[in-house]
């Protein structure tokens, strides 16, 4: 029997397990391989666990790797779209990784059993982070921690968010795209920095081009302003 000593997780994964609380029922959403699951059983972090996604394929290799590590009896396979038929389970820690962003969005918003006190959600959008902060404002959840990870030559950040029942705000570009800075936790110095630069360097090509054409460029001016003033630490927020 394979021990969490035999399961390696990369920096993204690894980031997102470590917002799994101890205690809790696990649900990974778009599980592919069904690593985190595992590891939240195998660690003693959930009593039980459920993995799931939209297409058999992948649930067919995260069978496999349930019973490699021979905790099938803890873990529940489920072909299922987003949510939908994890009602009643007693899920309370749930991880939406690796879609994109609007998509994430979609899955919140469609799931009415999440949005109770004390319901944590774990996030890593691809693609328009702005969607699913949006939708967590809107839904009831407070992004309590964010982690940014360096992972196979990509910055990846990860979403800690509990629902307390406020809905909020979140008009803001800036504050939609990036969240406070206040809560999140780079991997190191230099992630921190190769991040922010990387950031800064999408919008200096963005306003070049719409510069060409003579398309506004003041939104992307400012939010890249930004960016570089909390690289240079003149602002952390």
């Amino acid at each position: 029997m394979a021990g969490t000593s035999s399961l390696t997780l990369g920096s993204r994964l690894a980031a997102a397990a470590s917002y799994i609380r101890c205690g809790s029922v696990f649900a990974d959403i778009g599980t592919d391989h069904a690593l985190l699951p595992i590891y939240a059983v195998k660690s003693g972090l959930s009593e039980r666990a459920f993995a799931t996604d939209v297409n058999r394929s992948p649930l067919l290799r995260a069978e496999e790797n349930i019973k490699q590590y021979g905790v099938s009896d803890r873990i529940t396979c489920v072909l299922t779209s987003g949510f939908d038929s994890l009602d009643n389970k007693g899920i309370t820690d749930a991880a939406v990784c690796g879609m994109g962003g609007e998509l994430i969005a979609d899955i919140i918003d469609r799931a009415d059993f999440i949005k109770v006190s004390g319901f944590r959600l774990i996030l890593q959008p691809m693609t328009r982070p702005e969607a699913t902060r949006r939708s967590l404002s809107r839904c009831g959840f407070a992004v309590t921690s964010e982690s940014v990870v360096f992972d196979g030559g990509k910055y990846y950040t990860v979403i800690s968010a509990d629902c307390d029942g406020a809905v909020r705000e979140c008009e803001d570009k800036f504050q939609a795209l990036y969240g406070d800075f206040k809560v999140k936790h780079f991997a190191s110095a230099d992630v921190r920095r190769g991040y922010l630069m990387h950031e800064i360097s999408k919008f200096e090509r963005t306003i070049k081009g719409k510069s060409i054409s003579g398309a506004d460029t003041s939104g992307e001016q400012r939010i890249a302003k930004k960016l570089s003033e909390i690289l240079q630490g003149e602002i952390w927020e």
